[in-house]
């Protein structure tokens, strides 16, 4: 999986450090936070241990560390239940407020420039010796000269600093704003269901879930919006990745610590035990969280990735799968269940023991392909070459345009791809944004037209964009628009371009291209 978002970090006492990568600035933040309050609570741990002289106090902390290690995992599924999983939409915004005005400069006072000036005090003698009165004058009139230049100076270097603190604040305030509105914006596209918003909601939520290190929350959501279900898929910890140690023995013989592991068959229930809660875990936190009454049914793909010892080759095998409907899961009581005999009542799907990772067949696969795409052309690597775009072939200038926007969205991550030719006026292409703020589906249609584009082209397009629950639709020609259809899009997430900004797009990307509009 491409990701957007990455953030080097590391523990120096713990000699350890970690890429960590994220779809969005919201799932990295909680991605690095959460790793380092892991690192955090490790470290005062390892410090703990090493302030310990004696190693059988030392034996005794170990063994509770562990047990309270193996204890998390036991408890997966019951610590969700104390949790409201919504995403907290109140927390998403910045509310930093910008740092206060200071000018570090101090303000010129007079009384230093005439004791630097060494300008005497006014007394009687000067009655009596005028040119003593003459010379404070002077010296006055030096000081005070200094001051005021001093003064002016200092007053000009607070005016630059504060005009320079304004522009700062207002870009800072500004970035903010536009941050805060893109949270407004996924919150009201998620509550409307639209797909996109949906799909980054859930993956925001199962990433703020706080699980055991050995469990990396690494998965992929899918919402069919038209079946009101959600596919998530989700890599499941390698049995040798979870801590099986029960206690730490001292040896006084030996003067060591020597760990004690899980019997062979207490483990593999362990390990089964840990992933039938993390399965259900999941589907809880998204029916529970996902409140706009979009989502009917979760259906669960559990994968792992390891080494085939027979062979050698690497593997990522669906060991577990299980489809939920929000009315029948909701009628379970998750603190009382048994996590295994709850998955079999669902009907979930397991090859015998978990432990042998043997794989099932997924009930449903993530598949972001649309039976209407089709192989796209390269015709953008052509377009120099032709004489003009308002006379090439339609289906060309289809491909053109798909051309044109997989360079611009392909900046942010994005893909575009064209639909099979139908010149009915259906979607051209269809884009792919995956920023959770400003991102999800948009519809893009060509007209190679030599004349003003009619308002039932525009009219269409939005009728489309709603069919396909797209954030917005983006309507390109090679001649112009009415006024007819710029009244029609005034309110409306929909962009045309005409002629003129045709060409200009093209250039921006290094491409001179014509355009003459046959009268």
């Amino acid at each position: 999986m491409a990701y957007r978002y990455e953030k080097f970090i590391s523990n120096s006492y713990l000699n350890v450090s970690k890429l960590v990568k994220a779809n969005t600035i919201a799932e990295l933040n909680m991605k690095v936070t959460n790793q380092l309050n892991i690192w955090s609570k490790k470290e005062a741990s390892e410090r703990n241990k090493v302030a310990l002289q004696d190693l059988q106090k030392q034996a005794e902390v170990d063994t509770e560390d562990a047990l309270e290690d193996i204890n998390q995992y036991r408890n997966i599924l019951a610590y969700t239940l104390e949790i409201d999983d919504k995403v907290n939409w109140d927390k998403l915004y910045q509310k930093d407020k910008f740092k206060q005005f200071r000018f570090e400069k101090i303000e010129p006072k007079l009384d230093t420039y005439i004791e630097k000036h060494k300008v005497p005090k006014q007394g009687f003698v000067e009655k009596i010796f005028p040119n003593l009165k003459q010379k404070r004058l002077k010296l006055e009139e030096q000081a005070k000269l200094e001051f005021d230049e001093n003064l002016q100076k200092y007053k000009n270097d607070k005016k630059v600093a504060k005009e320079e603190y304004n522009k700062e604040k207002e870009l800072f305030e500004a970035k903010q704003n536009e941050y805060n509105d893109g949270i407004k914006d996924f919150k009201n596209r998620f509550e409307n269901g639209e797909t996109q918003a949906v799909e980054d909601y859930i993956l925001l939520v199962l990433e703020n879930s706080i699980y055991p290190e050995a469990i990396s929350k690494d998965f992929e959501v899918q919402y069919l919006g038209e079946n009101e279900i959600a596919i998530i898929d989700y890599a499941l910890p390698h049995p040798d990745s979870i801590p099986n140690i029960i206690e730490y023995k001292f040896v006084k013989t030996r003067k060591e610590i020597v760990p004690k592991e899980m019997k062979k068959k207490d483990f593999e229930e362990f390990y089964e035990d840990i992933i039938y809660q993390l399965t259900l875990r999941t589907i809880h936190e998204v029916f529970e969280s996902v409140y706009n009454d979009k989502l009917k049914t979760v259906i669960f793909n559990g994968w792992v990735q390891g080494v085939d010892s027979s062979t050698g080759q690497d593997f990522n095998s669906c060991i577990i799968s299980v489809q939920a409907s929000k009315d029948e899961f909701e009628q379970i009581n998750l603190a009382r269940v048994n996590p295994k005999d709850c998955f079999r009542s669902l009907k979930g799907l397991s090859a015998g023991a978990l432990k042998n990772l043997a794989p099932v067949r997924p009930i449903l696969n993530i598949n972001r392909e649309d039976a209407r795409f089709t192989e796209s052309k390269d015709v953008l690597a052509e377009v120099n070459s032709i004489p003009n775009l308002a006379e090439m072939n339609w289906e060309d200038f289809e491909h053109l345009v798909r051309g044109l926007f997989e360079q611009i969205f392909s900046k942010d991550g994005g893909e575009v791809k064209v639909t099979q030719a139908s010149r009915d006026g259906g979607v051209d292409a269809i884009a792919f944004d995956p920023d959770p703020i400003r991102g999800g589906k948009f519809v893009i249609q060509a007209k190679r037209y030599n004349k003003v584009v009619p308002v039932s082209a525009v009219r269409d397009l939005y009728g489309t964009m709603i069919n396909e629950g797209a954030v917005k639709g983006i309507l390109v020609t090679t001649s112009h628009y009415g006024r007819d259809s710029l009244e029609f899009v005034k309110d409306k997430p929909i962009t045309l371009i005409d002629g003129a900004n045709l060409v200009h797009l093209f250039n921006e990307i290094g491409h001179k291209v014509r355009i003459e509009v046959r009268k």
